[in-house]
């Protein structure tokens, strides 16, 4: 069964190498990070008040098998975001995002006691959409940009 981690400064060389080019920053992080990924980014994002990082755990194979966060914590509304997901390159396509998306789910329910989590994607990310409607999200809001506001 997959683990938490907490997410700690000696993790971060785990995310060094796992986001290699502006795209798959993009898609693990969005605007919120810069090209190429830093020591000084990492820490503002797990320094985060209102945010929990961790690194997941495979113990039958020894091994971190992924990353991911919730952030927008806010214990007053019961509610927060999922984000940051990125399963490790070595494992991906074998069924861990949905089982790491499970995972941080009943953290939050159960842990956090929030009634109420939410999850990002871009459009482009059709394998993460496929993942997330798997572990049991459903598309709640999709906004299309059409034209210039």
């Amino acid at each position: 069964m997959l683990q938490l981690i907490p997410f700690q400064e000696k993790d971060f060389q785990t995310l060094f190498n796992w986001i290699e080019s502006p795209r798959s920053l993009m898609q693990w992080g969005g605007p919120m990070f810069n090209f190429p990924l830093t020591h000084q980014q990492l820490m503002d994002y797990k320094d985060a008040e209102d945010r929990r990082a961790f690194q997941v755990y495979d113990p039958s194979l020894d091994e971190i098998v992924g990353h991911l966060s919730i952030g927008r914590i806010d214990l007053d509304k019961k509610q927060g975001r999922i984000g940051k997901v990125i399963v490790s390159p070595k494992y991906r396509g074998k069924g861990y995002g949905r089982h790491m998306i499970q995972l941080i789910s009943m953290y939050a329910f159960q842990h956090l006691k929030l009634e109420k989590v939410t999850l990002g994607v871009f459009d482009f990310n059709r394998g993460a959409i496929r993942c997330y409607e798997n572990a049991g999200f459903t598309i709640d809001h999709y906004f299309k940009k059409t034209s210039p506001i």
